[in-house]
């Protein structure tokens, strides 16, 4: 099949001059590297060490030896600029350090060949992988395109999860559109990936069907011709795939004409080959046809999800992406229940089986940002690779992202080369064992996040961090928790990971800010990670904690070495054109790398500016990470808006660069006047190249644009609310004094509830209070006041699970169950509270809270309460508690004895729990004669098919009904347990079957569906 030709972006869309007019992306494997280049390289490196340890000594000598720093200012001056040089110089020397790692690295790599990956795809059991895609306010087509590209990875069986973190409550139309678009993605690219994986399954299943009814399992031309059919099939779905794709920039074309149509086209390619092969009739062995169908299915077999962690109390709301990953991975492995508590809806653990929410726990997570896009063969690669024995320690597996081709914008363009050359750097890094994780793309062994995870609190909720957010590069810090529990990071030498890059000023400050706070806070812990490796015989090197150290604070350093050399007017003893060479080997060797990236060498004097005009940028981020240092306090996640509109700009971001240029042209005016010569060759540089980047990357009418809107916010007051009329009554709002007062004495609690909870509370969700007692005391005489309202202290909240009649279904009455809102079972908390003396208290406010949830129950149930012993044995507390209920009582009592039954309220019934069907539970029924008896699942295991166990259950009935006793069987969780113990005679029953426990909503929603 013919594929179309890819369509290219929409004529209207804005191109300046200046932009990349690149349209191919580099080759995934680097190209081999000379001798000469790698020659050029170390000679760089020797130059310059050699020309910055000759101007140490130099200066040095003529300062301090000779003489020529006669005052302490001259000698503070001598001291500032030989640090300034000497940080700048590092800077340099890692650079060119790690680019001759990765040039040997480029040398060494050896490319899995496709065979072997295609064994790897063929064997029985192969490593789970989850794919997290974090979401923000994302526009649709962005989303579309990301999942796409994970949901077309060459790997059987993934899960790709849609992270989505918009508002719950979007506050304009744009973002509810946004949100309601995220949320139906995942299951729409499902439905059409699901169309190619069934008929391609049916095509495998049949094929297998055949080779077992053959006398010998051998393959066939017509086997060949078939899967070259299938083979056909999944191109031509591909090519229709990348012409529906919305054309709107160079993202779009990578994305068709480098992802979608390179994948069709390898497909095509196999299928004329296994046609060429049937032609010449010629066969292939039956598991290379097999490894072949299982490449064509892991395509395509694809499970796609959304999470929205904000939906849940229960979960972190912190607004940043750590956090958002760190939700979901946090429920890994784990079966939830989605119930209502007074703080909203939140998961609560549920047994195995019996879950709203069950969440697999993977081998491995991918992390994919929702901007960027993998190759289809990313996740198989690194995924065989951390397989192998050799990388067993290895948590972390990425491919540095590269930038898209074909940038619209000089800004773009600029910054997607600064982009491909850390490419480079990081894959150097990996030389050293340096590597980072850079966060996004990655895949992740879950066994190492489970190693670094971290427990905390937020209220009564439990807080799992697998990925810490004390910063806003989350990345950096969770490599170093990574490193001290003795796991590496590798970076895959190939380019098969592409990200967006910020297309205007504003955002890219947004995104440039952000990557330049955190890394002086992490600083410290990298002796935590070297005394690890020291605990565990390992070898420290240098290299690794030069570049280490590099990577997370020369941004800060560098800065600030720049605007000292271009504020400060050191003396002119200092300066020396010996300089020139500390600078010339790193910037000629980035030209060279440039070019070797698809730029052009002068592109690294347009880097240069850029790097001017971004200095108040990376300054403003490492003095909030000190700030963060100082205080405590976190600093503030901002997400890089990815929007095809312009972003504004700070002011400062822009008022900063400008009085940059103004005073690189106050010192060139002045140098020409003093006659100092070296001085001005350098204002001149910093003068000339950052005008041409605030005009070519800012530009003037933006810059006049984004001081205009913020003059007019700075001006602009909103008119407040009028108020209300004299006279005019003020309307009661749902919760307020006023309608509670209209309201009248109804529901227990309603005052209660507003201190308590605010004044958003639906009927199940009430405060409770102790019993007051008659004579107006507030608490009995044996309890201490200092306990008063100790109950409060545990959150919780009452659910409820119907008592059916077996045989037609009608629900008779209700079970009134407490959860305790952080998943603490109810025996635990009254434990809890036992230990501190406040289990009575505690007990009463349940059932309280229970008594005024029930008040909404449909009329004619009745409703079963669970009371403690303690409890029981307190009649005058317990009695008026009881009153308060609306409809008949049973109150479940734990092993009750018969003295704990005597100063029970007359008139009240009750039940026992029972787990057995012999004797004792015959002798128990008679002497506590109870109204009721639970008859629990162990009782009844095997009950369908055991016939013993039928005629004890029939006993045990007729026992019962003659001692006045109903049975109730709780546990019920099948038809056929329900049809066997309706023939033995039991009457009513509970269960999961029959319904689960559930908040007050919906038990009348079930209740109404019946």
């Amino acid at each position: 099949m013919q594929r179309k030709s890819v369509a290219q972006p929409r004529p209207d869309a804005p191109r300046q001059w200046g932009a990349d007019r690149r349209s191919a992306p580099q080759p995934i494997v680097p190209p081999p590297v000379s001798e000469g280049r790698i020659a050029r390289g170390r000679l760089a490196i020797v130059l310059t060490i050699t020309v910055w340890a000759g101007y140490v000594a130099y200066t040095v000598f003529e300062q301090f030896v000779v003489g020529r720093a006669t005052s302490a200012r001259l000698a503070a001056e001598a001291i500032v600029y030989l640090l300034v040089i000497t940080g700048l110089a590092a800077s340099a020397m890692a650079y060119l350090i790690t680019r001759i790692g990765f040039f040997y690295r480029s040398r060494a790599h050896q490319r899995a060949p496709r065979i072997v990956l295609d064994a790897f795809l063929a064997e029985p059991k192969k490593p789970s992988v989850t794919v997290l895609v974090p979401s923000y306010q994302e526009d649709e087509r962005v989303i579309r395109t990301t999942l796409y590209s994970a949901a077309l990875q060459e790997y059987p069986g993934m899960r790709v999860v849609l992270l989505i973190d918009d508002p719950q409550q979007p506050k304009t139309r744009a973002s509810r559109d946004l949100l309601l678009s995220a949320r139906n993605l995942p299951g729409q690219i499902e439905s059409e990936m699901a169309v190619p994986y069934l008929r391609v399954k049916a095509a495998y299943e049949r094929f297998e069907r055949d080779l077992s009814d053959r006398e010998q399992r051998a393959s066939t031309v017509e086997d060949m011709r078939e899967l070259a059919d299938e083979y056909r099939y999944a191109t031509g779905w591909l090519y229709s795939l990348g012409h529906q794709q919305e054309m709107v920039d160079h993202t779009d074309t990578f994305f068709v004409e480098h992802i979608v149509n390179k994948l069709g086209d390898e497909l095509a390619t196999i299928a004329g080959a296994l046609e060429h092969g049937a032609d010449e009739n010629a066969t292939l062995p039956v598991a290379r046809l097999v490894q072949l169908y299982s490449r064509l299915l892991a395509i395509f077999d694809v499970r796609l999800t959304g999470f929205e962690r904000k939906r849940f109390v229960s979960l972190s709301h912190e607004p940043n992406k750590a956090m958002n990953l760190n939700s979901y991975i946090g429920l890994m492995g784990g079966s939830y229940q989605q119930v209502s508590t007074p703080l909203g809806v939140a998961l609560v653990d549920a047994g195995a089986g019996r879950g709203e929410l069950t969440v697999p726990n993977p081998d491995y997570v991918l992390t994919l940002d929702a901007d960027s896009v993998l190759l289809p063969d990313y996740c198989l690669r690194l995924v065989h690779l951390m397989e192998q024995g050799a990388y067993a320690g290895v948590a972390v597996a990425q491919t540095p992202y590269s930038a898209f081709p074909g940038a619209a914008t000089r800004i773009e363009r600029i910054s997607g080369a600064t982009t491909d050359i850390q490419h480079i750097v990081h894959q150097g890094m990996t030389h050293y064992g340096a590597t980072f994780w850079v966060g996004a793309n990655a895949v992740l062994r879950k066994k190492a996040l489970d190693d670094i995870c971290e427990v905390a609190y937020e209220g009564d909720w439990e807080i799992r961090r697998y990925i810490q957010d004390r910063t806003v590069i989350e990345d950096t810090e969770s490599t170093i928790d990574l490193g001290v529990h003795g796991w590496t990071l590798y970076n895959y030498p190939e380019r098969m990971a592409y990200s967006a890059t910020p297309p205007d000023f504003g955002s890219l400050c947004i995104q440039r800010q952000r990557w330049a706070n955190g890394g002086l806070l992490i600083l410290s812990r990298l002796k935590d990670q070297f005394r690890a490796k020291t605990k565990r015989e390992q070898k420290n090197r240098f290299g690794e904690l030069f570049l280490r150290v590099n990577y997370m604070a020369s941004i800060f350093w560098s800065s600030v070495c720049l605007v000292i050399m271009l504020v400060y007017p050191f003396n002119a003893d200092l300066l020396n054109p010996i300089l020139l060479l500390v600078s010339v080997p790193y910037f000629g060797m980035m030209a060279a790398d440039l070019k070797y990236c698809g730029y052009r060498r002068i592109d690294v004097l347009r880097i240069y500016g850029f790097n001017l005009i971004l200095l108040p940028v990376n300054l403003s981020g490492s003095f909030a990470s000190l700030l963060q240092l100082l205080t405590g306090e976190k600093s503030a996640f901002k997400r890089t808006p990815k929007v095809r509109d312009r972003t504004t700009a700070a002011s400062s971001y822009l008022l900063a660069p400008l009085a940059l240029i103004a005073f690189c042209g106050y010192t060139a005016v002045r140098d020409i006047q003093l006659k100092n010569w070296d001085n001005l060759v350098f204002a001149a540089i910093n003068l000339v190249l950052a005008s041409y980047a605030m005009i070519a990357f800012v530009g003037i009418g933006n810059t006049l644009v984004d001081f205009f809107t913020h003059i007019r916010t700075w001006l602009y007051r909103p008119v407040k609310a009028k108020k209300p009329a004299k006279g005019a009554a003020p309307v009661a709002s749902p919760g307020s004094a006023a309608a509670l007062a209209a309201a009248g004495p109804g529901a227990i609690g309603d005052w209660a509830s507003v201190l308590h909870y605010g004044t958003e509370r639906t009927s199940s969700l009430v405060a409770v209070r102790a019993n007051q007692q008659t004579s107006g005391s507030r608490w009995p005489m044996n309890t201490s006041p200092a306990r008063s309202n100790s109950f409060e202290e545990f959150n919780f909240f009452t659910v409820f699970q119907p008592i059916s009649e077996l045989e037609s279904g009608e629900i008779v009455g209700y079970e009134a169950l407490t959860r305790f809102a952080d998943g603490t079972t109810p025996q635990l908390g009254l434990a809890v509270a036992q230990a501190r003396g406040q289990h009575i208290d505690l007990d009463a406010a349940l059932i309280r809270a229970a008594l005024a949830s029930a008040t909404a129950l449909p009329a004619g149930t009745w409703l079963a309460v669970n009371v403690s012993s303690d409890l029981l044995r307190r009649p005058k507390e317990l009695t008026p508690l009881l009153d308060e209920a609306d409809r008949p009582l049973v109150l479940e009592i734990p092993d009750p004895e018969q003295a704990d039954l005597d100063g029970m309220p007359a008139g009240l019934k009750f039940a026992i729990d029972d787990s057995g069907t012999g004797y004792d539970s015959l002798a128990r029924v008679e002497a506590l004669k109870p109204a009721i008896l639970k008859l629990g699942p162990t009782a009844f295991a095997g009950v369908e098919t055991e016939s013993a166990r039928q005629a004890s259950i029939k006993a045990l009935v007729e026992f019962a009904q003659a001692q006045g006793c109903t049975v109730i069987a709780e546990g019920i969780e099948s038809a056929p347990q329900r049809d066997a113990l309706v023939a033995c005679g039991i009457r009513l029953g509970q269960g999961f079957y029959l319904g689960r426990p559930v908040p007050l909503e919906r038990a009348l929603a079930d209740a109404a569906g019946r």
